[in-house]
């Protein structure tokens, strides 16, 4: 049994809550596969394999103290990365390039939510694998709440960009939507609670050059066995398939959202079928492969 300790960095104390999910699901497969799991922000461990979480928010400083010492050290990304940047941000594309040959060069694998985030680090050398998040006891209710008592029509959370807000706008001439944004603090078991009582949960992408929709959301969101209505992404997913009913680009969402609104049995045979699929997922081998490598 080894050690394996979880770096997260985030921008500020506000987006490090609203993605709880992801460092509380890693920690749980980590212990799932028999390693000691240890967690803390912006620290490594000398003693212990670190995966960095959170690599566009290392600073050149932290990325060479990184680079400079005896730190074991893999990444877990969760932000899209391709054409040399994150998130399409060039002020990120330092961290692909010679600035951070040093880094990279002792980096001992990188895994990521996205197939070309993994190929990209692969041509720079990197043992690199796709994980699909999968199922985290933690995140599965002792209840569910039935239709009765779900309180909330519609639900969002995460950032509200400008595309983001348009759809939003739409969907509300219809029916009301509870948005929380990452500047309402919101721990994950008060969000989880909220998600639990609504009949929908809203999944939003983001404007060109962005083509995906991100799959944790959908994930958690099946634990709970809570609806969730996406539009439809850019590119073919077909890992997603069956964790969420799509609006198409030529649909009104707001319509659709009405729609789904009205079929009370509909919604909650698709959260239910949508949890067996996430119970068939596997996190765990690409995750001890990664970390095999790192021994």
């Amino acid at each position: 049994m080894s050690r394996v300790h979880i770096a997260v960095f985030d921008r500020t104390p506000q987006w490090t809550i609203m993605k709880e999910d992801i460092y509380t699901s890693l920690l749980h497969w980590l212990s799932e596969i028999g390693h000691v799991a240890t967690i803390e922000l912006r620290s490594l461990e000398r003693n212990a394999i670190n995966i960095i979480v959170g690599l566009q928010y290392l600073t050149p400083q932290e990325l060479d103290d990184i680079a400079n010492s005896t730190y074991e050290y893999g990444v877990f990304d969760v932000e899209y990365i391709a054409a040399g940047m994150v998130n399409f941000k060039p002020e990120t594309s330092w961290l692909f390039a010679d600035r951070a040959r040093p880094f990279l060069s002792r980096c001992r694998f990188f895994l990521s939510y996205f197939e070309e985030s993994a190929r990209l680090m692969a041509d720079l050398g990197i043992l690199s694998r796709r994980i699909m998040p999968g199922y985290v006891k933690f995140f599965e209710p002792g209840a569910t709440i039935g239709e009765s008592d779900k309180t909330i029509d519609v639900y969002f959370f995460g950032n509200v960009d400008a595309h983001r807000a348009g759809l939003l706008r739409r969907v509300e001439r219809a029916v009301p939507v509870l948005t929380q944004t990452p500047s309402q603090v919101t721990p994950l078991f008060l969000r989880n609670a909220r998600a639990a009582r609504a009949k929908i949960v809203l999944s939003l992408g983001r404007a060109a050059p962005f083509t995906h929709i991100g799959p944790m959301r959908l994930v958690e969101m099946a634990h709970l066995r809570t609806f969730v209505l996406s539009e439809m992404p850019a590119r073919p997913q077909p890992e997603l398939d069956g964790l969420c009913a799509w609006w198409t680009a030529d649909e009104d969402p707001g319509e659709v959202v009405r729609a789904w609104l009205m079929a009370p049995e509909r919604r909650r045979a698709r959260a239910e079928a949508a949890f067996e699929r996430v119970k068939a997922f596997d996190p765990l081998t690409p995750l001890a492969e990664a970390l095999e490598a790192a021994r």
